[in-house]
């Protein structure tokens, strides 16, 4: 089945959004990468949108991912993008790896199908800073934070299934606090 096409000024698709509020209001939580529920209509999470929750997999609290897409056309690139993630909830003073699983390069029309292969198969990546560096957050004595971070470049019209996360352990070891959005599916225009 084809998705219709985005309206002008709408640069996100989110899949699961309905899944992901769901979450927040009940104590029964669905999978974070692969949504329980169907395309049932937009959200942008783009310029002021409300953005997606991050719902716990692992442990307690909350937070919220929220993403804008900026142009740049810096170095052939027309899609910059700046995301804030914030926390709350969780253990104070601890500090959290932000991770994602993207879909990229996927055979077959996987790459946005709506289905999160790689965040199911748990295959999470750092995010980088601008100096190279792993983006985490530290989270305050009341066990809240926040970081922001600016994406650079990803070709116009680019189509990807995504989950980010915030952990407090990376591998080999076991998170005890595992934050999750779920998976989403964004359009670069």
């Amino acid at each position: 089945m084809k998705r219709p096409g985005l309206s002008s000024g709408v640069f996100v698709r989110v899949i699961g959004m309905a899944a992901g509020l769901a979450a927040m209001a009940c104590s029964d939580l669905p999978s974070p990468v692969a949504p329980s529920v169907g395309v049932t209509g937009r959200q942008s999470v783009a310029n002021g949108g409300p953005g997606l929750p991050l719902i716990p997999f692992v442990g307690t609290g909350a937070g919220s991912f929220n993403l804008v897409h900026t142009e740049s056309n810096r170095d052939g690139f027309t899609g910059d993008s700046q995301l804030t993630i914030a926390v709350h909830g969780v253990t104070p003073n601890t500090v959290l790896y932000v991770r994602r699983a993207g879909d990229l390069g996927l055979p077959g029309g996987q790459q946005a199908d709506g289905i999160c292969q790689r965040a199911a198969a748990g295959l999470f990546g750092p995010v980088p800073a601008p100096d190279g560096t792993p983006v985490t957050l530290e989270t305050s004595p009341g066990g809240s934070g926040t970081t922001h971070i600016h994406n650079y470049g990803t070709g116009e019209g680019n189509r990807l299934d995504s989950v980010w996360r915030v952990v407090d352990a990376l591998p080999p070891a076991v998170p005890t606090i595992d934050l999750r959005t779920p998976c989403f599916t964004f359009t670069v225009k």
